[in-house]
């Protein structure tokens, strides 16, 4: 690897620790105690990759990436806080000021290391794209200053027509946000080269992208694996909602696809959840003369990241409020009442099969049959919260199993739309050890603590095993 990345922490003790594991892997590292230094480094040298510790003295880690990206010569480095404060407000300051992602104090080497060569290669990736969009950019300039690539020729030709569409500025508007992710893509890339990784991405947006433009979606923003779309702006229209949804449900099915191109180059298939809200958002084009980008902000845009949080692979899920716009008819497989942070009360949340009308798409159902294990097999599992693992270790069986879901059963109630990190050992039975991640799906009627869950991952050797049970 010649990748370099900058470490800054006032703690020597941290800068040596995380030295230890980047080095060991390759990476080339520079150091700095404090935000004010790292200005300085940054004035020197260019490193691929910053690690930023948010409490710092004098200029905090927060000050400090507001100013990294307030420079048009280091706006593009990727930074990763490492930080203890993980509160939702901090999260979202740290994302505001633009951090890609954080990893939280004390940092588990394989998750910093997983975190670091995911944000590296998604910036790869960014870079080759910059370079398709420069080519776009030659058949006409006013569309490369609006969107690049990533916009549908509906709305370039409106941009076109209405040159004013490029002014910065913004409006209330309603419309309809769609946001995507994908299950168990972190964990893919720990074990795939940088080559690899850019190339299951490249297959997967490309795939996305072309969906997403045949349903004159505006893509916001991609965020690692995620991809955040507007549905309604920059150009108006009444039926943003029913395209939303036969979007999401046409991107599902897109994924047969990429799946099999996935598996003929020895990757392993990707699963990619789904979630859909309508509401008033503030849209239009933020930025400066030089660089400008059109977004949505508000609440809403964060309440779509919320559902999609509680979907599962495969899945697709709307708020009451997007179907409540929708004119076309629904198939509705499912619905949930949560309570998503950072929400006023409870939401609705309905699981769409199908959307009929002109779009005529449907999913096929997502569930195997449940086979009977000969013997319950033991587990250990935890409840994850914002995708960390609690302290507190539950034991349990899972006594059903399929490629994909599985009956557990515990002394402990399990919420439904709840996360589990499942730890299961080697047994007698002949199973290998690895570890499962799921969401519980359903709590079985009048059997206290037995409930369904959906693998959202699982390591490859058990996935094995359990498909030869069948």
């Amino acid at each position: 690897m010649n990748e370099r990345i900058l470490v800054v922490d006032d703690t020597p003790a941290n800068i040596r620790t995380v030295a230890a594991i980047l080095k060991e892997k390759g990476y080339r590292l520079s150091a700095a105690t404090n935000g004010r230094q790292a200005l300085d480094v940054l004035g020197r040298i260019r490193p691929d990759l910053i690690l930023l510790d948010v409490m710092m003295p004098d200029i905090d880690g927060f000050e400090t990436c507001r100013r990294i990206k307030n420079n048009e010569a280091w706006r593009d480095i990727p930074i990763i806080f490492l930080t203890t404060r993980t509160e939702t407000a901090d999260i979202v300051n740290g994302f505001e000021v633009g951090a890609l992602d954080y990893v939280a104090k004390p940092f588990n080497a394989h998750e910093l290391l997983a975190r670091v060569n995911t944000h590296l290669t998604v910036d790869q990736l960014r870079r080759s794209l910059a370079g398709k969009n420069a080519e776009l950019a030659r058949a006409h300039e006013l569309v490369r200053h609006a969107f690049g690539r990533y916009v549908s020729e509906e709305v370039a030709e409106s941009l076109l027509r209405a040159p004013e569409g490029l002014e910065l500025g913004g409006e209330e508007r309603e419309t309809t946000i769609l946001m995507s992710d994908l299950r168990g893509f972190t964990a893919m890339a720990a074990r795939l080269t940088p080559h690899e990784v850019i190339e299951v991405l490249n297959l997967y947006l490309e795939a996305m992208m072309d969906v997403i433009g045949r349903y004159q979606g505006t893509i916001d923003e991609i965020i690692g694996d995620a991809i955040l779309v507007i549905f309604g702006a920059p150009v108006s229209c009444d039926d943003h909602a029913d395209k939303a949804v036969a979007c999401g449900l046409a991107m599902q099915l897109a994924m047969r696809d990429v799946n099999q191109r996935l598996v003929a180059k020895g990757a392993s298939e990707l699963e990619m959840g789904i979630g859909v809200h309508t509401g008033r958002v503030i849209v239009g084009n933020i930025g400066s003369l030089r660089r400008t980008k059109y977004a949505a902000v508000g609440s809403n845009v964060n309440l779509a990241g919320r559902i999609e949080s509680f979907t599962v692979g495969g899945q697709l899920l709307i708020s009451e409020d997007t179907r409540g716009k929708v004119k076309a008819p629904l198939r509705i497989d499912k619905q949930f009442q949560v309570e998503p942070k950072g929400a006023a009360g409870s939401v609705l949340l309905f699981e769409i099969g199908a959307i009929g009308g002109s779009f005529d798409l449907s999913l096929p159902s997502r569930s195997k049959p449940l086979r009977p294990l000969a013997l319950p097999l033991p587990i250990r599992f935890t409840t994850l919260e914002d995708s960390f693992a609690g302290r507190t270790v539950h034991e349990g069986h899972l006594t059903e199993v399929s490629d994909v879901e599985a009956s557990v059963q515990s002394p402990l109630a399990l919420a439904v739309l709840s996360n589990l990190k499942i730890t299961v050992s080697e047994t007698p039975q002949g199973n290998p050890a690895g570890d499962i991640y799921g969401k519980v799906l359903e709590s079985v009627a009048e059997t206290p603590g037995r409930a369904r869950i959906w693998f959202t991952s699982i390591s490859p050797e058990l996935r094995t095993w359990l498909s030869a049970l069948g």
